[in-house]
């Protein structure tokens, strides 16, 4: 499985490179919370497995409409914390509210690319068709080192992005 941080390095270029059209924020958390439900199963003692928060049904419908809620009005309530915590990681957004429209779109790629990369390399992971199909029929086996380096090599792809970034932030100084 990919590291959780790694699910929205891979997607983070989206933000990067077309800053007006995806919200970070709201790629941040629709492309990493989905592992919530991991902590939650430990916590109840449960086996650390997928359950239906790791299906395109999900993701696809209670997911992004919820998470969109949420992000809009933190957004909204904490923008200038919001732009602090990125400041710290040398990040510099251009803005930190966007669109519910916007917001609930980068929901939508976050839980959907979340659920895209853990579908290759999880034989366990029985909801990714959840209700029409029992089991994972995208499941490649050893293959699945394929999406590792996939993922991988995107998220290599954003720190050169984010380098870039710098270097021009500092250049404009």
């Amino acid at each position: 499985m990919p590291a959780t941080p790694l699910h929205f390095s891979a997607i983070a270029p989206l933000h990067i490179l077309r800053p007006e059209s995806f919200d970070v924020t709201a790629l941040l958390c629709s492309s990493t919370l989905v592992d919530l439900e991991l902590l939650y199963r430990l916590l109840l003692g449960q086996p650390m497995t997928h359950g239906l928060w790791h299906s395109y049904f999900f993701v696809l419908t209670i997911y992004p409409v919820m998470l969109s809620l949420i992000v809009y009005v933190v957004e909204r309530w904490f923008d200038k914390t919001i732009f602090t915590v990125y400041r710290l990681f040398r990040f510099f957004p251009k803005k930190v509210r966007y669109s519910l429209k916007t917001i609930y779109a980068s929901c939508l790629v976050g839980g959907v690319s979340h659920i895209f990369f853990d579908m290759w390399v999880h034989e366990n992971s029985s909801y990714v068709l959840f209700p029409f199909y029992e089991g994972n029929p995208f499941w490649i086996g050893e293959w699945s080192i394929i999406v590792f380096l996939l993922v991988a090599l995107l998220s290599l792809y954003t720190v050169f992005l984010w380098i870039r970034q710098l270097r021009r932030a500092a250049a404009n100084r």
